[in-house]
């Protein structure tokens, strides 16, 4: 897994995925992701040193002021600290999940996530921890359930679900049901009473436990979709929160630096009163208003442009700009903790298949009059082509996403589809139309039979989409 330099079909997928419009990339940000490669490269431990400011910056020719602000980027995506002192240098550290989740669950509220729309990545990624789990025949699992339920209440409930990620053994399912449960709790019931007393879990836990003492996949989906529909008798819609300022408070949890704490600051501004376009100031302003040096200043900027609150223009009048809300930070934080986990890049693309089983039955079932028309385009564009550009089956693959409307889904598929372009040896640039032939067919029969607007057709539309993407997710034709 190697650094690329030029912009080939990989590249240029990679960059589709995890960037949205920004301009071209700091130096910083540049060397971030080379070191990032080479950790991933030398396949370091957590405890190693990647060695002192000193030594990097003549690895890498650069700048120190360029060394440690890429540092500090790596420190907040939980990559490593760096430790002072003659024997110290950048000591590489493992992402938490339920860490990386929360940070990601701030982005979701800040976004205005609605309760279908944690439904329809709760339903995704449940029903495929399950059918992991199974496939590993845990003998304890039992014990497991038993101990991670003993609550008996929501917090139970969700805790069952954070064990069968365990058993399921694939850190990034992990990541996803830590974010998930959190934003589960913002949904839950005042009276936890309704609508039908307490939680009946025990008939499902046992069809759990035992389907995963068979390795009995189709048994174990079978219960985590009872166990789906249960949960979601327990949430109800609520307003959407701005969480921002919860970011800010996360932000000096990371380490109380005095960036950190000039960082919370102005994102708690942002928070309270922020809106995108607003200017906070130029760099010599907020030096004097926070009295600070220009380099602790930029290292706060820094801070606040990985999480993605804020951009720096130039020219007279501009300065530090508040952002409207973007999905670049969070996706660096999750390609930060796959780095760190070292996900297989393969593994990476089957799960991708699989979280996305249920959204091209949802594109179709939301998808508008116009929505429609655009999602026939990029079907006839790649349709008429053999072979066809990656990147084309890229862009209908996203216009289906736009349509499903389903934004935890969306994120969490465009990190995968980064980490998979940006660690696979080789991407051809051109693909044959029989190798996505029946992912084509399956939109086509979706559109041809569902008139616009009708929901009614939504559980067999969801049955046609996930038998498909579950084959390809075993075949993997691309």
């Amino acid at each position: 897994m190697g650094y690329r330099s030029g912009v080939d079909a990989a590249e240029r997928i990679y960059i589709t995925s995890a960037s949205e419009g920004e301009t071209a990339s700091r130096l910083a940000e540049e060397l971030a992701r080379r070191i990032e490669d080479d950790i991933a490269a030398r396949n370091l431990p957590p405890g190693g040193s990647l060695g002192s400011v000193r030594e990097l910056c003549q690895r890498y020719r650069v700048g120190r002021s360029v060394a440690r602000e890429a540092l500090g980027l790596l420190e907040r995506r939980g990559l490593g600290r760096l430790r002072p002192g003659p024997c110290g240098g950048f000591v590489l550290t493992r992402p938490r999940p339920e860490t990386i989740g929360r940070q990601l669950a701030d982005y979701f509220r800040a976004a205005g996530l609605r309760l279908h729309q944690l439904l329809d990545a709760r339903e995704a990624v449940d029903l495929m921890a399950a059918r992991l789990a199974a496939a590993n025949r845990v003998d304890t699992a039992a014990l497991r359930l038993e101990a991670a339920g003993r609550a008996g209440d929501l917090a139970g409930m969700l805790a069952v679900r954070t064990e069968i990620a365990r058993l399921a053994a694939e850190p990034v399912l992990q990541l996803f049901v830590e974010c998930l449960n959190d934003l589960t709790l913002d949904f839950a019931r005042s009276d936890p009473a309704q609508p039908s007393g307490a939680f009946p879990r025990a008939s499902v836990e046992s069809a759990m436990v035992e389907a995963l003492r068979r390795g009995d996949a189709d048994a174990a989906v079978a219960a985590a979709a009872q166990a789906h529909r249960e949960l979601a008798e327990h949430l109800v819609e609520r307003p959407p929160s701005v969480p921002v300022a919860i970011a800010a408070s996360r932000l000096q949890a990371a380490g109380e630096t005095l960036a950190a704490s000039i960082a919370r600051t102005l994102a708690a501004e942002i928070a309270s009163s922020g809106r995108a376009g607003m200017r906070l100031g130029s760099e010599w302003e907020l030096c004097e208003r926070f009295r600070v040096s220009r380099l602790t200043l930029r290292q706060a900027v820094r801070l606040l442009q990985d999480s993605g609150l804020v951009e720096c223009r130039r020219g007279r009048g501009n300065g530090l700009i508040v952002r409207g809300l973007r999905a670049s930070g969070a996706i660096r934080l999750m390609l930060a903790y796959l780095i760190a986990e070292k996900m297989d890049p393969w593994t990476a693309g089957t799960i991708l298949f699989q979280i996305n089983c249920f959204v091209p039955a949802l594109a179709v079932i939301r998808a508008d009059a116009d929505e429609r028309r655009a999602l026939e385009a990029a079907l006839a564009r790649v349709e008429s082509r053999d072979p066809f550009d990656r990147y084309d089956l890229l862009s209908l693959v996203q216009c289906v996403s736009r349509a499903a409307n389903s934004p935890i889904i969306d994120l969490f598929s465009r990190c995968l589809v980064a980490y998979e372009a940006r660690f696979r040896q080789s991407l051809a640039l051109t693909l044959p139309a029989s190798a996505q032939e029946s992912y084509f067919r399956l939109i086509r029969r979706l559109l041809d039979r569902v008139p616009v607007g009708d929901a009614s057709a939504l559980e067999w539309a969801k049955a046609e989409s996930s038998a498909l993407m579950l084959e390809m997710s075993l075949r993997r034709p691309i």
